[in-house]
C-alpha cells in the first residue's frame, strides 16, 4: 500500500492546529494561553509553520504527479494563481499590516481587507492550489477540500473569539459588506478549476 506523504503531513499539522485553535478559544479562561496568544514571537513561528507546511511541504512532498498533453494548460493557471496571491500579499505588505492584522487598533476595511475578510488565508489558497496545478501534484489536490475546511473553521473561531468580539457590532457590518475571502462568482470559477484539474488527472 503506498504512503500518501501529503495526508500524513496535513494530520500532523491538524492536530497541532487543533491545540492553537483550543488556546484561541480558552483564552480568555487561562492567563497563560492569553499570555502565549499575546506573544509575537509564538505568531511568527505559527505563521511560518503554517505557510511551509501549506505552501511547501504537502505540494512538493512525494506522491503521483499527472502527466498528459494538457498538463501545460494546468501549468498556465497554475502559475496564474501563484501570481495572484503573491500580489495579494504584496498588496498586504503595502498595507503595512503583519500577524494579527485585526488587533491593531482599529477594525481594518479597506484595500486587501476591503475585498476579503481574511486575505492572508486568500492568498495562502492560491498559492497552494497554484503550486498544486503546477506540479501536477495529484494527491495534494485530494486533500485540498480538507485544507479549505480548515482555513473556513479558523476564520470563524477567530471571528467568534478575536475579531468578531472585540468590534462586535461593527464587525457584524463589516462581515454582511465583504465576504470571508471571495465574491460567490468566484468561488464558482475556483471550484470549475478544482473539477478541471481533478477530471484532467484521473483521464
Amino acid at each position: 500500500m503506498r504512503i500518501m506523504f501529503p495526508l500524513i503531513i496535513l494530520t500532523i499539522w491538524f492536530f497541532i492546529w487543533l491545540l492553537i485553535q483550543f488556546i484561541i478559544v480558552e483564552k480568555e479562561k487561562i492567563a497563560l494561553f492569553k499570555k502565549i496568544l499575546d506573544n509575537s514571537v509564538f505568531n511568527i513561528v505559527v505563521v511560518i509553520s503554517w505557510v511551509v507546511i501549506i505552501i511547501i511541504l504537502i505540494p512538493f512532498s512525494s506522491q503521483i504527479l499527472i502527466s498528459g498533453d494538457l498538463v501545460f494548460i494546468l501549468d498556465l493557471l497554475g502559475q496564474i494563481l501563484v501570481i495572484l496571491g503573491i500580489l495579494n500579499f504584496i498588496w498586504l505588505f503595502f498595507q503595512k499590516r503583519g500577524v494579527g492584522a485585526q488587533e491593531m487598533g482599529k477594525l481594518l476595511t479597506k484595500g486587501a481587507y476591503g475585498v476579503s475578510r481574511h486575505p492572508i488565508y486568500l492568498s495562502h489558497m492560491l498559492i497552494y492550489c497554484g503550486l498544486v496545478f503546477e506540479r501536477g501534484a495529484f494527491e495534494a489536490l485530494i486533500i485540498f477540500p480538507l485544507i479549505i475546511i480548515i482555513y473556513i473553521i479558523t476564520a470563524k473561531i477567530e471571528e467568534k473569539f478575536s475579531i468578531g468580539k472585540t468590534y462586535k457590532d461593527e464587525y457584524d457590518i463589516y462581515r454582511k459588506q465583504v465576504p470571508m475571502f471571495m465574491k460567490w462568482w468566484l468561488f464558482l470559477i475556483f471550484c470549475s478549476l478544482f473539477i478541471t484539474f481533478l477530471v484532467i488527472s484521473v483521464n
